[in-house]
């Protein structure tokens, strides 16, 4: 249940984007081999780096967002220093 409200399927259930729920060990061996299955790319929504298509009003929202918390950011990176890799 815990895997069905995880943050990062968040924007793609919101996206209307299908999602395969794998959580055995075995299945990140198996993706990693099949890459596509019934003419679909599988993507981990887990790993960095996910891009998925923004309209304008989203990357707007996103910049913004990102203006009023880089000072927060900022200061959380030079408090933990060397404890964190990003912020």
């Amino acid at each position: 249940r815990s895997v069905e409200t995880s943050p990062f399927l968040e924007k793609l259930k919101k996206k209307g984007y299908e999602v395969i729920y794998m959580v055995d060990p075995i299945d990140e061996y198996c993706v990693q081999q099949l890459k596509e299955f019934d003419g679909k790319k599988l993507i981990s929504a887990t790993k960095e780096g996910l891009k998925l298509d923004e309209d304008e009003e989203e990357k707007k929202a996103f910049e913004e967002a990102k203006a009023k918390t880089e000072g927060l950011c900022k200061l959380m990176k030079e408090v933990l220093d060397d404890k964190v890799e990003k912020v």
